[in-house]
């Protein structure tokens, strides 16, 4: 008996010491981390981190955390992030959000981003790399905000990111979102009419993109992995009398152009041509020409609101069978 009580001892020392060494080694992780960065000339701060979850998880609170990118000009700023992992997991993490607005900033804009219940799982190999090999976030609620209102918001929503087995740099990529709402910013800028439906019936994406290497940590150190090729295997919206869908096979560049086709499929399209136009989209000099072009495709279908049609890009320009439509947006990851 006298033997089994040491020997319970001896285990609750080993662990109570494998514990803190473990917690207290990615506390000093995370300092070098934030040491790093602002020897590169980053804002990386953080006003504390505290450390509980004895005897079986790594529970982290990081305090006031800020980044930002003097490069690229982007930043990040939250009042509190918790980390926790398994004390024999420690690759498999869990980041919770605040309930308060996380800052968002780029050269152009600042946002806020407020969630109901946020938090991301994430796997990463345990390497120095860190390599990401799963990822799911989620939220009850969230709200995309700026300055001068709001942008979007969705009621639950969840998004998955699973890294391929046998090709490391390809991952698939899972997005649903109910209740998506455009706010009114958006519905300023694109003119929506004020009796359209005010939240989405359904928007989810189903995708597989291959980049030009893998996602690991220094994807915020150095630069992001760019993409190389994407399939869209469905990408679907749906908002009152209005659906697109989309599926697509692109080939991209090293500058972003993208080469390949872009199927869509769109119920009372001529809307979502007026929507384009008042928006600013689609210049208004144009609306005609495709106007015309679209019922031609639409008539061949035998139904004059509803489009079936492949688009073709080709380094970097986009056409619809013989009508050039300009230049697509370059596939940059800043």
């Amino acid at each position: 008996m006298r033997r089994f009580i040491w020997l319970a001892v001896l285990a609750a020392v080993g662990w109570s010491i494998w514990w803190t060494v473990a917690t207290l080694g990615l506390v000093r992780g995370i300092d070098g981390w934030f040491a790093a960065r602002q020897s590169e000339g980053w804002q990386a701060e953080t006003s504390a981190i505290a450390f509980e979850g004895y005897p079986f998880d790594i529970l982290l609170t990081l305090k006031d955390p800020a980044l930002a990118d003097p490069e690229t000009g982007v930043a990040f700023e939250a009042s509190a992030l918790t980390l926790q992992a398994k004390l024999w997991a420690p690759g498999s993490m869990t980041l919770g959000l605040p309930d308060d607005p996380i800052l968002l900033a780029n050269p152009e804009d600042r946002y806020r981003l407020l969630t109901q219940k946020g938090q991301a799982r994430l796997s990463v190999k345990t390497n120095a790399a860190l390599e990401l090999e799963d990822m799911m976030a989620a939220a009850d609620a969230w709200l995309l905000s700026r300055d001068a209102g709001d942008l979007l918001s969705g009621g639950a929503s969840e998004a998955a990111v699973q890294q391929d087995a046998e090709d490391p740099a390809t991952y698939q990529f899972d997005l649903n979102v109910d209740a998506l709402r455009p706010g009114e910013v958006m519905r300023d800028t694109l003119f929506i009419p004020e009796d359209w439906p005010v939240n989405f019936d359904r928007l989810t994406v189903q995708a597989r993109v291959h980049f030009d290497r893998p996602w690991d940590v220094t994807a915020l150190e150095v630069s992001r992995p760019q993409p190389r090729r994407i399939v869209i295997n469905e990408a679907e919206a749906i908002w009152g009398e209005l659906r697109l869908r989309f599926a697509a096979g692109l080939e991209v560049d090293e500058v972003g152009n993208a080469s390949g086709t872009v199927n869509v499929q769109a119920r009372n399209w001529r809307a979502m041509l007026t929507l384009a136009e008042t928006g600013g989209v689609l210049p208004s000099a144009l609306k005609p020409q495709i106007e015309q072009a679209l019922s031609t495709f639409a008539g061949l279908s035998g139904n004059p609101e509803a489009l079936d049609l492949t688009l073709t890009l080709r380094e970097g320009f986009v056409s619809l069978g013989f009508l050039p439509l300009g230049q697509a947006p370059r596939l940059i990851l800043r």
